[in-house]
């Protein structure tokens, strides 16, 4: 093991005078004209020299805004979008597409970071704009403040502050509120009404017209009383209970009317605003029980089944025409009821709806033995209605009494034959419970057919549910193990539950096309296609020399994957697949030859093309229209968007294609408008708008604020690693860089980066460097791609980073004794290797490190509860290519412990004890090692706390004290009194 590391011992100090460094000619023109002079500056002064603009500190985090679901009305006329810091509360905007008009209204607190470990991060749901394009309706949630101040006075959760519904004119601005909404839905064609619930204790609101619950003729009767106790029923064991229900509220837009019904459990409307069906539970078991079809037209309401009991699972089909639900109403007396599946037919226009009839009886035959319907697991229509899908589940076994447990012993058993480990049962003992299979009901024929089951369980489902696609791995779960698993794909007619194997043990999964004519799936570097109809499978892209298909960029030691198949054209006539750069348009019947779509410019110009869905309502391309394209140029990292055609012999038509960067791109469903937001370092993601992506518009300017901090620019670089390969990265300067100076450098990375070059980063802080902070403070921040050579991680990284760094002292504006080096994860394993073949590196932050491969390598993963060895290291990132047996000297290579006798650079690294991807025992190893060879190190941990931690408190000090950290050993700052004399396990949590 000394001999490699003799071949590779302070490699950085020698390889340059080996071989001559490559850099850009711009570069080598500006290198003989730099001045080499030490900048022996502290931090304060280096900030001085940036300018009157202000440093980027923690408090600049939380009053970073982000612009967050944007989205454009039906007919293009206004973009409504929530403007929320990351701490405090946010605002609704609507904005004119085509004037200055803007509209504001209060959000509540949209920024909630989290406070805890294992809180769950706080998402606004997104707003609504009628299909008419006359309101906007979207939850307002409680301020900041109010909700401090329920937390500090310990206000019970019935105290606590509620969600209001705000509705927003957008004609007028006029803001319209309504207390206590959980939740609401609208018909997305419709513009008419809002339907929302309120919580149960609500009183109804006094009626501008006098309308209420039971309004309309066969209104659904009201329940006794929200929360009356239900009397005594003998005829029902005690233990039953219903599903809770809560007042339902019928809002028209325009008048402000109401209808209110009680004890309401689940709703659903169709996109064109006629129906609304709901359920009803009555707390007073009076029948009320029920579904019930209201007709928005006319106001009557039908009841398709009453009976006292839960009913759940509400589903309308496409064209608002029938109705499926499963309930318990059949069996309710009995100790143990099991759910059956009804289906109600709504009528043609002009028509009442007919009462809903037994689908599926509770017990019937075609469940098989064991099995029921499962009461949650989802009821829908097909496409065309045509057949009911619903879900079958076994009977769930009896449960053990806790208190039985008390003198047994409890064990796991892991078993040498299990597919999955126990502590992927573990976690995923919920979904097991509940796990259900696919059956389907045919509308017309009354037929019922289960078509998944725990051998087969995955299905898909055709626009007319009489074909189904069946991808299994079941067969082949012991040999993935090893990695050498593989998927079954079967085809079945559910109209005869006539069944044939299409492939067998394939890599790829199938995938049905939108029309059902067709099965897809990735084999031997090829995509294959199989014809259902004449039972015919046929290669389509063996036959296109030259191309490949699959990832040539692929850098670890698995099977490479495709680069993908971005979608069919309608009819199924043509199917849209990738290679690296290109999109092929090709007849899956194989009559027409296979074509380039974009005509081979994308190779020719190093531009990567790929689809951009922009109606994701639509599950082809219409071949008759224009296509979009995303474009982006390898070499520059420019993006935009092009525009060809299906069929068409002309290049792809460039709309628009610069130094940007395009995370939005919309377009509205009834209008040729546009939305897009444009970014790039410098640049905040605004959002602008236009008839044509080449005429933009910005309408909003989010973060002013920005223009008042110190921000950088970043540039592309380019040097050689040490074999010889040309490598890029980025540069990230601080504003009014001097390139006379030297300036103190982090290095931070993780595999490929640099396509990143027009990106923005928002100021933030936590386990990771960020480039515009970093910058406020002074450094230079360089984020090298690395190269990997399959067997040796560790080295690749040394190969290719420290040539960059060299190329970049080379230039004359970095300090060499000024160096720092940082990454999280993967980049943290990096991190702790490379220090132990360079003395080049004054710092290192290796968070979530690992430094022993032979150790790591048996464990778990216990965020997913699989192994390590596969997933990790024998073809997965760690790239060693084998197993511990087959290559233990890999193993031990690749690995920090063993060379950390030979450190120089200080440390400070993050290792939680709750890390659920790399072991925080790995920390231990470090830490211990590190402290036993007398060598500088701090390990900091966050109890409780993830890979990546979770708590907003958390995220800001591991910032802060790298920030310190870094400041000591690259700025001559003065030590913070944690890295002096530590934290007595008596002070945990005291600030310090």
């Amino acid at each position: 093991m000394r001999r490699f590391f003799g071949r590779h011992a302070l490699w950085a100090e020698t390889s340059a005078a080996r071989k001559k460094l490559t850099l850009n000619r711009s570069d080598r023109m500006s290198s003989r004209a730099l001045r080499f002079v030490a900048l022996l500056v502290s931090a304060p002064s280096l900030l001085l020299a940036q300018g009157p603009r202000k440093v980027i500190t923690q408090d600049t985090y939380d009053i970073w805004r982000s612009i967050s679901q944007p989205t454009l009305s039906a007919n293009g006329e206004w973009a409504v979008y929530t403007l929320t810091p990351t701490v405090g509360d946010g605002e609704f905007i609507a904005r004119s597409t085509s004037g200055t008009t803007e509209h504001r209204a209060p959000r509540g607190w949209t920024g909630r970071p989290l406070t805890s470990v294992t809180g769950t991060p706080f998402s606004a749901a997104p707003a609504r704009i009628t299909g008419d394009s006359k309101y906007a309706v979207f939850l307002r949630y409680p301020t900041k403040a109010a909700m401090d101040s329920a937390r500090a006075r310990r206000a019970r959760p019935a105290d606590q502050p509620k969600n209001a519904l705000s509705i927003l004119s957008l004609a007028d601005g006029r803001v319209t509120s309504v207390e206590k909404v959980r939740g609401f839905e609208m018909a997305r064609d419709g513009g008419r009404y809002v339907v929302y619930q309120v919580d149960a204790d609500s009183t109804p609101a006094a009626a501008a017209n006098g309308a209420r619950g039971g309004a309309g003729a066969g209104a659904a009767p009201r329940a006794a009383g929200a929360g009356a106790l239900a009397p005594a029923d003998s005829a029902r064991p005690a233990a039953r209970r219903k599903d809770a229900g809560a007042p339902l509220i019928i809002r028209e837009l325009a008048t402000g009317s109401e209808v209110r019904i009680e004890g309401v459990t689940n709703y659903v409307l169709d996109d064109n605003e006629r129906w609304l069906v709901y359920s009803v539970t009555g707390a007073d078991s009076l029948g009320v029980d029920g579904v019930y079809a209201r007709d928005f037209a006319t106001g009557t309401t039908t009841a398709l089944k009453k009976a006292t009991g839960n009913y759940r699972s509400l589903a309308l089909d496409e064209a608002a025409t029938q109705v499926g639900f499963v309930t318990d109403a059949d069996q309710w007396k009995d100790s143990t009821p099991r759910f059956a599946l009804y289906h109600a037919s709504l009528g043609a226009k002009g028509r009442a709806p007919q009462p809903a009839t037994l689908a599926v009886a509770a017990h019937a035959p075609v469940l098989g033995e064991g099995q029921r319907i499962a009461e949650r697991g989802g009821v829908s229509f097909v496409k065309n209605g045509g057949v009911l899908r619903f879900n079958v589940q076994p009977v769930p076994a009896d449960s053990i009494p806790a208190d039985s447990l008390a003198e047994n012993a409890v064990v796991d058993l892991w078993h040498w034959r299990d597919t999955r480990l126990q502590s992927m049962q573990r976690l995923q003992v919920g979904q097991d419970r509940n796990r259900s299979y696919a059956a389907v009901w045919h509308v017309t024929s009354r037929q019922a057919r289960r078509i998944a089951n725990d051998s087969m369980p995955n299905i898909q489902l055709s626009d007319d549910g009489r074909t189904a696609v069946v991808v299994t791995n079941v067969p082949y779960q012991i040999d993935a193990i090893s990695g050498e698993g593989g998927n079954d794909i079967h085809v079945v007619n559910t109209v005869t539950g006539a069944s044939r194997v299409v492939a067998k043990r394939v890599r790829g999964s199938g995938q049905l096309s939108p029309g059902a004519k067709y099965i897809t799936w990735w084999e031997n570097k090829n995509w294959q296609v199989h014809d259902i109809a004449a039972n015919r499978t046929r290669n389509v892209t063996e036959m296109i020399h030259n191309f490949s298909f699959e990832r040539e960029i692929h850098d670890t030691p698995s099977e490479p994957t495709p680069w993908g198949v971005g979608g069919w054209t309608n009819g199924d006539a043509r199917v849209l697949i990738y290679d690296r750069y290109d999109i092929w348009e090709i007849d899956p019947a194989g009559v027409a030859a296979a074509r380039n779509l974009t005509d081979g410019e994308g190779r020719k110009n190093n531009l990567t093309f790929r689809l951009a869905d922009l109606d994701p309502d639509e599950r082809a391309y219409d071949a008759s229209k224009p296509l979009m394209l995303r474009a982006f140029d390898n070499a520059t990292k420019h993006a935009g968007v092009y525009r060809d055609r299906v069929g068409a012999a002309t290049a792809p038509e460039r709309l628009v294609m610069a130094p940007k960067s395009w995370p939005v791109l919309q377009k509205a469903r009834k209008a040729e408008r546009y939305l897009v937001a444009r970014a790039d370092h410098r640049e905040y993601p605004d959002l602008w708008t236009g008839e044509s992506l080449d005429r933009l518009t910005k309408i909003t300017n989010a973060m002013p604020e920005q223009a008042q901090y110190s921000w950088g620019d970043v540039e592309l670089v380019k040097w050689l690693n040490g074999d010889g390969v040309e490598l890029e990265g980025l540069l990230y300067k601080p504003e009014g860089f001097d390139p006379s100076k030297k300036y103190p450098m982090l290095v931070y990375f993780y595999e490929q980066l640099s396509d990143n070059l027009h990106n923005y980063t928002r100021p933030a802080g936590r386990n990771i460097i960020n480039p515009v902070v970093y910058n406020s403070l002074g450094y230079l921040v360089f984020m090298p791609n690395i190269r990997y050579t399959p067997g040796y991680p560790g080295p690749s990284s040394v190969k290719s980073i420290v040539p960059g760094v060299q190329s970049l002292i080379a230039r004359g504006i970095v300090d060499a004794a000024k160096v720092g080096i940082g990454g999280q994860s993967w980049g943290g394993y990096q991190t702790s290797y490379i220090i132990t073949q360079t003395q080049m590196f004054a710092a290192a932050v290796p968070n979530a490190t690992v430094v022993n491969m032979t150790s790591a390598y048996g464990g778990i993963r216990w965020e997913s509860g699989v192994e390590r060895a596969i997933v990790n290291y024998e073809r997965g990132q760690s790239r060693i290519g084998g197993s511990l047996w087959e290559f233990p000297e890999r193993y031990i290579e690749n690995s920090a412990l063993f060379y950390l006798d030979r450190v120089t650079t200080p440390v400070l690294f993050m290792a939680n004890d709750n890390d659920g991807a790399v072991p925080w025992y790995q920390g231990i190893e470090f830490f211990v090692a590190m402290r036993r060879l007398g060598k500088e190190a701090y390990m900091v941990n966050y109890n409780g706390d993830a890979h990546n931690p979770r708590k907003y408190a958390n995220q800001k000090d591991i910032d802060r004290r790298m920030q310190e950290f870094f400041a000591a050993k690259l700025l001559g700052a003065e030590e913070p009194e944690w890295m002096k004399s530590g934290i007595p396990y008596v002070e945990k949590g005291r600030g310090r």
